[in-house]
């Protein structure tokens, strides 16, 4: 049985507590459409201002680029920016400073050649810098994040068409200049797809290993320099693909992501202490079909998921509040028409998603969802 697999410790997180039906779930809701197929891919926010990430296809060709929009609280457009230095770029994932700097790590073809590429915008939507990474014969970026003492660190790809590995490096993030880089070999074809940092500048990534009979998540734990500390492996017993990752205040490792095991698809949490035990690993919802993609982590230690409710007609954008012990959950899922996917999302309070939606042609959308403060608990005995 898939339930037995998992490990179902949120049997009752699909139906523990659902809150708010329809349009009023929503603040409001922003869709990007430049006319093309946009696909979202991340969000990120600084102390006053949110930023979507994705890649729009133009219509009739095969040129692509990346898309960045900068908003307000309300949704209100500050500035737009795509990639223009190439005729093919795709966005692969973005981190804000409070200053108002933006970093977007993704991809761009040059000369025929696949190249990482990480770029820094300032807070006027001006390009400061960017950096090609030529690691291999081909190489991309999938994720980004922000260390300590001005730098950033990046995964994602580098290999050859027979063979990928993992990638992750560290740039300094006042010039893009490489700090060190490394690829990780695990076996197969691999592909890191997010990273995460700890205060101690600790890096966990998650990504995604296949073999000739399915696909596995992969969690990689490593040092400020990217020595391995440890690796950690999920296979479900199907096809089993990696979301977001994230440390919480306490050092613990959460990844999300989606397992597909025959007719069942199931969103996936995984924890793990600092030294890579064992914490838990749940599934939303006992029959709920879902899938696992962004993760959020305040310094309250509330954990937020978002991915996508799989329905008989449509599917639907999906967030809620993973408690590992399912006494309170809150929980929206929301499709302002058509198919709605939530990839990334920011809780400073509200939770802000990104999503991609389906109309006549795919967009980028924000969703804004009220989040209701959790009631203290009641003292003994009352």
């Amino acid at each position: 049985m898939v339930e037995t697999r998992f490990r179902f410790a949120l049997a009752a997180l699909a139906v523990a507590l659902l809150l708010g039906c329809g349009a009023r779930q929503t603040v409001w809701q922003k869709i990007i459409d430049t006319g093309g197929d946009e696909t979202a891919v991340a969000i990120a926010a600084d102390n006053m201002h949110f930023y979507v990430g994705g890649t729009v296809q133009d219509p009739g060709s095969d040129r692509s680029s990346w898309l960045i929009q900068k908003v307000t609280k309300d949704g209100r457009e500050i500035w737009t920016r795509t990639y223009k230095d190439a005729p093919r770029s795709a966005c692969g994932d973005i981190a804000a400073d409070q200053n108002g700097n933006l970093f977007v790590a993704g991809r761009a073809e040059v000369s025929g050649r696949q190249l990482c590429i990480v770029a820094r915008y300032g807070f006027d939507g001006s390009m400061i810098w960017q950096k090609g990474l030529a690691i291999a014969d081909k190489s991309w970026g999938t994720g980004v994040c922000l260390l300590s003492g001005g730098r950033i660190a990046v995964c994602g790809v580098a290999g050859t068409d027979a063979n990928t590995d993992q990638m992750v490096a560290v740039l300094d993030a006042g010039d893009g200049k490489t700090v060190w880089s490394r690829n990780y070999d695990i076996c197969c074809t691999d592909v890191a797809r997010r990273i995460a940092a700890n205060a101690k500048d600790e890096l966990a990534v998650v990504g995604q290993l296949a073999n000739k009979d399915n696909t596995d998540i992969i969690i990689m734990k490593l040092s400020s320099r990217g020595d391995t500390l440890w690796t950690r492996l999920y296979d479900s017993g199907g096809n089993d693909t990696p979301g977001d990752i994230a440390f919480d205040p306490f050092g613990d490792i959460l990844a999300t992501g989606t397992a597909v095991v025959g007719d069942s698809t199931h969103c996936v949490i995984l924890e793990y202490d600092p030294a890579g035990g064992v914490i838990r690993k749940a599934a939303y919802g006992e029959q709920a079909q879902a899938t696992g993609n962004g993760i959020d982590i305040n310094a309250a230690s509330d954990i937020f998921v978002t991915g996508e409710l799989l329905g008989r007609t449509h599917s639907e954008a999906l967030v809620f509040q993973y408690q590992p012990n399912a006494l309170s959950v809150w929980e929206r899922h929301y499709s302002p028409g058509g198919d709605a996917t939530g990839v990334d999302l920011v809780v400073p309070g509200d939770a802000f998603v990104a999503a991609t939606v389906q109309g006549k042609t795919k967009d980028m959308a924000v969703f804004r969802f009220t989040r209701p403060l959790a009631k203290p608990a009641a003292p003994p005995g009352k």
